[in-house]
Parts: C-alpha cells; structure tokens; sequence
C-alpha cells in the first residue's frame, strides 16, 4: 500500500514539475536588439541571448515518436559552440519553418526582419532550385559505397551477439582460428559475407540518408534526410568555412558525388559542424558550389610536395613489418615461411603503389580568392577553402626539413585546419604572405 501511495506522490511530484516547466518555457524575438531569446526554468530560472549575427545553422529533427504526433525539434546552433545552445521540442511544422526562416534571414534589414514576423506581410521565398535523392539513387550509392564501414558494422554485431548472448561454445576463439590455420573459407563462405557486408552497407545508406531533399531559395540552402532520425539543416551561403568534394571511380561513373559543407566548429566537437550530402549530380555540385562561392574559379599557379613526402610516407609504412615477429611469436602462430614472404612481397608492393598514386593526386591549387587542395587515391577529393575566411595561415618546418629547405604549410580556419606538407619553403613563404594581405584587406564577415 504504502510503495502505490509513495509511487503516485511520485507520479503527481513530476506532472507538476512538468506543467511548471513547460509554462516557464518561453521564447521570443527581440528585433530592437535583434536577439532570440529563450527562458526556461522551474527552481532556478535560466535567460539566453543569442544575437542573430552568431546563429551558424538551425536544425530540425524528428524522431519515430515525433513524426507520429506530428511535431518537430528545432536545435539552434552557434558558432564555436561544443554543443547546441538552443534546443525547443514539439513545434508544429508550421511554427518551426517560420522560427527557422526568421533567424536564418538575420543578415537583412531590420524592417524585413519585422516584415517577416508579421504573418499577414509575409512572402514566401523564390524557390531557385530543388533536388531528391530517390530509392533508386539511394541502392546505386549503398552499392558502390565505402564497405569497410558495412563490415565493421557486421563485425561488431557478430562480436555483440556472440558476447550478449553467450555463443562461445558455438563459435570459436578467432585468436585459435588464425594460430591453427583452421579458416574454414570455402567461396560460398566469401560469397556469404561480401553478400551480408553489401546488405548492412545497403541498409546503413538508407537509414542515414532516406528522403535526402535539397531546396535553394533566395533565403538560403535546406538540406533534409535521414529515416530513423530525420534531419532539417538550413544554412547560408557565407556561414560555410569549407567544402570538400569527392567521388571514388564507380560512384564518378554513376554520377554520384559526395560534398562534405564545414561551418565553424568547436576544437572539443568538430563533427558536430559537418554537413553530408551524398549521391547528388555533377549538376548539383555546381549549383551548391555557385551558391556559396558565386565567382567561378580559375586557377593561378599550383603546388605539389617535395618527393621527400613520397619517401616519408614509404618509410612510415614499413613499421608494421617490424611487429610481424614479435606477433608471431607472441600467439605461437603456425605460418609457413613462404606464406609470409608472399605476404611481405605483397603488401611491399601495394605499399609504394598506392603511396606512388597519392603522392602523385596531391595539388594545391591558388586562384584568385579560392584555395583548393586536391588529394586521394581511390576516393579523389577536392577541398574549397575562401581566403578572406581564413583566421591564420603558419608555417611548420622540422628540423630535418631544414637542410632541403622544405616545410608544411598549415590554413587555420574556423571550421578546422587544412595542412600541405613537404613544399618548398619559399613557396610556402610567398603564398603565406599573399594570403595574410588577403586576409586583413578583406571586408567581409563570415559570422
């Protein structure tokens, strides 16, 4: 009797608390001091003021519980900020797109501002352009998508499985596997698994990116995705610190690109300020790449590392093979001495070629106001970085650089740092000068 009494003075004790909490959640625009303002607090009451010069991005997010009811949750993010500062649950569709329209147009005149609050004046926006991504654009780009990621999911639920559900007995240890030689790999057994890593791939690209939706108004770029936490992102143009573009060989072929958008991030939570859009046209890239950097870019002089970095980075990958005897005998392994020279002579060989090739993708490329470095392999990426939105550019030359007269060149922004190792030191001098001039002659405000 007395725990039922005890459970619902619990019960009527958080009902209360609730109902406090949320008649003290209160938020409003102040156009005078052009300010969002947010109170909150039922013991200790809490004020925040973000002015709308440092709002980096709005979100919206929906959860399966929130899409049933009907309901969005706008998380209001700033710039350098470890996490969101503002996050406001259960808006109605409505209500959070014109929350979000008031705050992401800030940069106008005060008079639209308040033109905007007022419902009855309000315009909707010019809608430039807009783009999907659908079903069948979703399976070409789970599968020709990164299947390291999927096997590693499928590791660690086999891992999880064998461990929660205590299937010892069934499997055995890996560790006797590889020391007996006892792989048990037969081709259905290859075929079983490259088919299962396709299909959590498959499955991983549809859940993140399901209903991948880009709309460009003249107030700015909504990107919206995902299946079991849906995602609403809307940005301006001058808010993006960087942008990396890439595609592997498959993917180019299919006309599937992967732009990567950095605002300006926290040293403590850089992921937090990454925007991913993947599977999207060549069209497409130039539209967003028009969008934030408006002038096309025409390269003025380029840059490559000293062959130094070439031999640098063969040497680093020799390493692993002075471990290869201390492993060995530290799991009394069972190899034959010809299946690991084999082994050696292979991954010697896949070493310098692939080392060769990104040696050889490496570029820096100056333009006017743009920098863009390009780099990989398989994956080939391209990185856009203004410079008028760099805070500082320096130069880093080790000892044993000194004498070839080499140095890594390191731009420092708000949105993470950008290096170029191995150049010329002189080179790496005179493009750091322009770019200081560039920076301190420069008008503009990211923020």
């Amino acid at each position: 009797m007395l725990s039922i009494v005890g459970a619902l003075i619990l019960l009527v004790l958080a009902l209360g608390y609730s109902i406090l909490y949320y008649l003290k959640f209160t938020f409003f625009i102040d156009p005078e001091r052009e300010e969002f303002v947010l109170q909150k607090g039922v013991l200790s009451s809490e004020t925040i003021s973000l002015p709308f010069d440092k709002i980096q991005r709005v979100n919206f997010k929906r959860n399966l519980l929130q899409r049933i009811i009907g309901v969005y949750s706008i998380l209001i993010d700033t710039a350098g900020s470890k996490e969101e500062e503002v996050e406001i649950k259960a808006l109605s569709k409505a209500k959070a797109e014109e929350l979000s329209e008031i705050l992401m147009n800030h940069t106008e005149t005060e008079d639209k501002v308040d033109q905007k609050i007022s419902q009855d004046k309000k315009e909707e926006a010019a809608l430039n352009w807009q783009y999907s991504l659908n079903i069948f654009q979703l399976l070409k780009l789970g599968l020709s998508s990164n299947y390291i990621r999927g096997l590693l999911l499928l590791m660690t639920f086999y891992l999880t499985l064998k461990d929660q559900l205590f299937l010892e007995q069934f499997f055995p240890s890996e560790m006797d596997v590889v020391r007996n030689n006892d792989f048990g790999i037969t081709p259905w057994t290859i075929l079983l698994l490259l088919l299962a890593v396709v299909i959590v791939t498959v499955a991983d690209t549809f859940i993140k990116y399901f209903k991948l939706n880009l709309i460009k108004t003249d107030l700015g770029l909504q990107v919206e995705m995902g299946l079991r936490k849906n995602k609403k992102v809307s940005l301006k143009g001058k808010r993006v610190q960087s942008m990396e573009i890439s595609s592997n060989p498959i993917q180019k072929r299919l006309d599937l690109n992967k732009v990567k958008i950095l605002l300006a991030t926290s040293a403590d939570n850089p992921g937090k300020s990454v925007i991913t859009i993947p599977g999207i046209s060549q069209t497409i890239v130039s539209r967003i790449k028009h969008y934030i950097y408006k002038d096309q870019i025409r390269r003025i002089f380029q840059i490559v590392p000293n062959r130094i970095f070439l031999f640098r980075k063969i040497i680093r990958g020799l390493f692993p093979l002075v471990l290869i005897p201390f492993i060995i005998g530290y799991y009394d392994l069972n190899f034959r001495l010809e299946w690991i020279i084999m082994g050696i002579a292979g991954y010697l060989i896949l070493l310098g070629g692939y080392q060769f090739l990104f040696f050889r993708s490496l570029k820096l490329s100056i333009s006017k106001e743009i920098i863009v470095k390009y780099s990989g392999v398989w994956r080939r990426k391209k990185q856009y970085l203004e410079m008028w939105k760099l805070q500082s550019v320096s130069i880093s030359q080790p000892l044993w650089y000194e004498k070839q007269g080499l140095a890594d060149l390191i731009f420092h922004s708000a949105g993470g740092d950008i290096s170029f190792e191995v150049i010329d030191k002189n080179q790496a001098e005179i493009l750091m000068d322009y770019l200081l001039f560039k920076i301190e002659s420069s008008s503009g405000e990211w923020m």
